[in-house]
């Protein structure tokens, strides 16, 4: 079809091709504009802190990146001959069971090339009065018949009853692929019981690295690969999201399966440890994989046939020299919303959702001045008010202190695992129902705060098992989690009000959307930035009380209190790190609560602050007592232990943080729902 002038002529060369030239340029740009969604499914508007993948898969690939191989002794897929399942274990009773084969791992075909140890964990009930054989430890190559390595276990070489004891016996394999069997053979001498067998290997710490990089190319177009490393949480999660997996029992089936999603290698060099990181940045650009220099030749070769991207061994001498080369070169190509800090020695956490943000990954500490003039290049280009530097530092306070500096916070991420496929999950969001308070009186009102939720490993991971105990709900109490829970892991935030008891609030970590101390920004406009958008965030996330930190201990400036007033107005109120219980209104709209106990680290952190204030009292008005503690060292057991000492005491009233604020809002004449004028 010729292009024509209205009076019918052909347009001149000239102009089709300035025409020609303004066409291909708007094509352009709009294939740009979208250009985040159609090359891999990340979705991340303007307005959102941190980016959406796309939904994961109904079945994920279930792996195994630990860096060993573990063999569960009662997994019913292994041979058992004699004994029976004990909980964690295979148990032989002496005088019921006859001797024989009480573990066969049958066919394993995953452990790597070269040497190996074998490591079985067992346990007897009792010392034997004479020494003899318990039990024979077999490691034989199923295709030939040839015993790789063994060792005979004697009633004397236990040195505990009934504990889990370590016996090691070192090995060659033949290579992946290669049908091995572990075999435990009982004399029916003393009962026995067998844990698991677990494999240790140099090539098996190389493999998962490079398989945690596979999985953030295949996320970042279709979550469909879910690591089981960590123990706390197992499968939990999926099965509360409605999740199926599938298994998979040897990790390099699925590098066959997405090998047509990789296009190529990145090699780092192990002399040269930061480089690990780099060649991270370079393979979530270029939807390559990560490897080490002894897997160039098998991946290069039949069956794979993956080209070499870039190979950076021998190009750097220190890690400056890696991270100034990766800001000249890559920096400009990768994201400045987001900066990702990971100790290069951490392989196998975070990385999947770092490449599917194309974001630079560095690992550079603020206390050492040419690392930080180097760190300061990267920072001076990010966002004030709303960039984040997601991992963690060598020093918290230093680190903290160095993105504040910048206007950035800090998210506490260096070993999620499953990121690129929990920020997938349904965005709607339905908040739980703050009960009705009860009537204000002359009473002591005490809450209860767990700390640490700002973290996003600890969500996923250690908080699981918290979220499960079977007495939760017993003592009102404010679990703290991130409000960028709404980007990174929405549907488990979901689970968590669907689930919550009438005791359970939900309430934001340290400092809203994200970790940062708010009295050492020095741009009045990026604060209130930083505090509108956490707003926006905590009222569609249903979290009506912020935790705000100056350090461990520091007070809040008043300035950053007007800011909160101002530009959080959704929330009920905040708490701060002071440590003196000191109640104070901002803008005369906002209460402020320095926390009478900022880090509590023991029980008695929860029951003498309370009985000191007591003491106190004049009875006259009522009093209020916050008490954070801390999940590392205080259990949930200690929070039900100090309510059950005060419970009968009809003067101390436990209650929610949310509700504990709309308390502290009455007693101020202040509204006691400001989203319900």
């Amino acid at each position: 079809m010729k292009m024509v002038y209205k009076g019918g002529d052909e347009l001149p060369r000239k102009a089709i091709g300035i025409i020609s030239i303004v066409l291909a340029i708007a094509i352009a740009f709009m294939v740009y504009s979208i250009w985040p969604e159609k090359k891999g499914g990340v979705h991340w508007p303007e307005d959102q802190a941190l980016p959406s993948f796309p939904e994961p898969a109904p079945t994920l690939d279930l792996i195994s990146l630990y860096n060993k191989l573990i063999y569960e002794a009662e997994d019913a897929e292994y041979g058992h001959e004699i004994g029976k399942v004990d909980g964690d274990g295979w148990i032989a009773t002496a005088g019921t069971d006859k001797s024989g084969v009480l573990f066969n791992s049958k066919t394993i075909t995953d452990v790597p090339e070269g040497d190996n140890k074998a490591v079985f964990y067992m346990s007897v009930d009792r010392f034997a009065d004479e020494n003899g054989n318990v039990a024979e430890l077999e490691i034989r190559d199923q295709a030939t018949g040839t015993v790789l390595g063994s060792l005979e276990v004697t009633n004397w070489d236990f040195r505990n009853e009934n504990a889990s004891q370590d016996f090691e016996v070192p090995f060659t394999s033949p290579g992946l692929g290669q049908a091995l069997e572990f075999s435990v053979v009982w004399t029916g001498k003393s009962t026995i019981k067998l844990y698991d067998v677990q494999i240790t290997s140099p090539m098996r710490e190389e493999e998962v690295g490079m398989f945690e990089t596979l999985k953030g190319v295949v996320n970042k177009t279709k979550p469909r690969i879910y690591d089981d490393s960590r123990s706390d949480e197992g499968t939990s999660w999926l099965t509360a999201l409605g999740l199926g997996y599938n298994k998979i029992r040897n990790n390099w089936e699925l590098l066959t399966k997405y090998r047509s999603e990789i296009s190529g290698i990145v090699i780092y060099d192990p002399e040269v440890k930061d480089t690990y990181n780099l060649a991270t940045t370079i393979a979530g650009l270029k939807s390559a994989i990560v490897v080490p220099p002894s897997l160039v030749e098998k991946l290069t070769g039949d069956p794979y046939k993956l080209p070499v991207l870039e190979d950076l061994r021998g190009k750097f001498k220190t890690n400056i020299e890696v991270y100034e080369f990766l800001y000249d070169k890559y920096w400009p190509e990768t994201t400045h919303r987001v900066l990702v800090g990971l100790t290069p020695d951490i392989k196998i956490h975070l990385r999947d959702y770092a490449m599917g943000m194309e974001a630079a990954i560095v690992w550079l500490n603020p206390n050492v001045p040419e690392e930080e003039a180097l760190l300061n290049k990267f920072m001076k280009n990010m966002p004030y008010g709303s960039g984040l530097y997601l991992g963690w530092w060598p020093d918290e306070g230093k680190g903290v202190s160095k993105t504040s500096e910048f206007g950035l916070a800090t998210v506490a991420a260096d070993f999620s695992s499953n990121l690129s496929v929990l920020s997938g999950t349904s965005r709607t969001i339905t908040p739980a129902k703050i009960p009705d308070k009860p009537p204000l009186e002359n009473k002591v009102y005490v809450s209860y705060v767990m700390s640490d939720g700002d973290n996003l490993q600890y969500m996923e991971h250690y908080f699981s098992k918290l979220w499960a105990l079977p007495n939760r709900g017993e003592v009102p109490i404010g679990w703290t989690v991130s409000p960028l829970m709404l980007d990174a892991m929405p549907g488990i935030l979901n689970y968590l009000h669907k689930t919550a008891t009438e005791n359970d609030a939900l309430i934001s970590g340290p400092t809203g959307l994200g970790y940062t101390y708010p009295n050492f920004w020095h741009d009045q406009k990026g604060l209130d930035r930083f505090f509108s958008r956490t707003d926006d965030y905590m009222k569609r996330g249903g979290l009506r009380v912020l935790t705000v930190w100056n350090t461990v201990k520091g007070v809040t400036n008043p300035n950053v209190g007007n800011s909160i007033a101002e530009k959080a107005p959704s929330l009920l109120g905040f708490t701060s790190q002071g440590g003196t219980g000191t109640i104070e209104t901002y803008q005369n709209s906002m209460p402020g609560q320095e926390l009478d106990v900022v880090y509590g680290s023991s029980e008695g952190d929860l029951i003498f602050p309370i009985q000191k204030a007591i003491e106190k009292w004049d009875r006259k008005s009522p009093l209020f007592v916050s008490i954070q503690a801390n999940p590392w060292e205080v259990r949930y057991q200690n929070f039900v232990n100090a309510y059950n000492m005060f419970k009968e005491n009809k003067d101390i009233v436990f209650v929610r943080p949310d509700t504990y604020f709309q308390l502290i809002r009455e007693s101020k004449n202040l509204p006691i729902d400001p989203l319900a004028q």
